[in-house]
């Protein structure tokens, strides 16, 4: 009778502690998930679903974005144009908060002329925020109206133009000995494939002429007319050595070179050569200049053809791609 007792005992024991063991498992599993929620509820996953932000697009920010970005965009109402910066592909991260800026003064222009506009600094007046010309980067320098060359800078190497492919006497065209090389197997093959017969007419200026060029337009109809035709001193293509400017010995005329059959040719194969018609003619807000069709400048194969494949600019290729 005793045993039965006892063992009557131990299976109310043996239950007591079963429905205690299941009590705190139940208490722990809802407090392990409470916890897990207010963790969650700290994430900034949980942050921008709540804000508005869909799963794909709350991916697509924490995927790209770092914790400071981030965060500003957790103090904003949701705004597609964080997305959107990320769809084109010359969005550069540093420039994140310039392109915010400027979307907010500008906010009916496009998300790409935002991009273009910041990545080549012409969100800046013209020869303001200047910057020293990288000549390490050789025939990947960039000089316009934001990077500039010394006054003592020549380029190495450079050679004479012979009179068969210039104008002018013997020695007044000159460019770096590599880009002569492709301006005459450009000129071979311009003329054996299309019957043209090229002519550089202007080529390498040192920093004096540029300078002359400069004030005779200045002097002539003042600094605005002169900035909109020339380069000022230091901030021309043509110090550089890679540029020269190219007609045909039967359409001279600056006017009407873009009408012409040696214009038509360069423009669809001068990237061949590595060389690109560097200011086009719905290019002027990015380069600064009016289109010149007949202004080319040497970049390499590789990289004028990345040019020419995506119709951007030197300008545009720099910032993403070489800066």
């Amino acid at each position: 009778m005793k045993k039965l007792k006892i063992k009557k005992n131990v299976k109310k024991i043996s239950l007591i502690i079963i429905v205690i063991a299941l009590f705190l498992s139940i208490g722990l599993y809802s407090g392990i998930k409470i916890y897990k929620q207010k963790q969650y509820e700290k994430t900034y996953e949980y942050k921008l679903i709540t804000l508005g932000y869909s799963e794909s697009e709350t991916k697509t920010l924490l995927d790209n974005y770092q914790e400071k970005e981030i965060e500003y965009i957790l103090t904003n109402e949701v705004n597609n144009n964080y997305l959107n910066l990320l769809n084109d592909k010359y969005f550069i991260y540093e420039y994140f908060y310039t392109y915010l800026e400027e979307l907010e003064k500008n906010p009916n222009n496009s998300i790409r002329n935002i991009i273009e506009k910041v990545n080549t600094l012409t969100n800046y007046e013209y020869y303001t925020n200047t910057v020293k010309a990288d000549i390490s980067k050789n025939e990947l320098m960039l000089v316009n109206k934001y990077y500039y060359l010394d006054k003592d800078y020549i380029p190495e190497n450079l050679v004479s133009i012979p009179t068969t492919y210039s104008w002018g006497e013997y020695g007044s065209k000159q460019v770096v000995d590599f880009v002569y090389e492709a301006y005459l197997n450009m000129w071979k093959s311009a003329n054996s494939e299309a019957n043209l017969y090229l002519m550089a007419n202007s080529t390498y200026r040192d920093y004096d002429k540029q300078e002359d060029v400069y004030n005779e337009y200045k002097d002539a109809r003042g600094e605005d007319y002169a900035d909109s035709i020339a380069a000022r001193p230091g901030f021309s293509e043509h110090q550089t050595g890679y540029t020269l400017d190219i007609f045909e010995k039967s359409a001279t005329n600056q006017e009407t070179f873009h009408e012409s059959a040696a214009y038509a040719w360069l423009k669809d194969n001068a990237h061949r050569f590595g060389f690109i018609l560097r200011y086009p003619s719905d290019k002027e807000d990015v380069t600064g200049y009016s289109f010149e069709s007949w202004h080319f400048r040497y970049v390499g194969i590789d990289v004028a053809t990345y040019i020419y494949e995506n119709n951007i600019t030197f300008d545009e290729y720099y910032a993403y791609f070489v800066k």
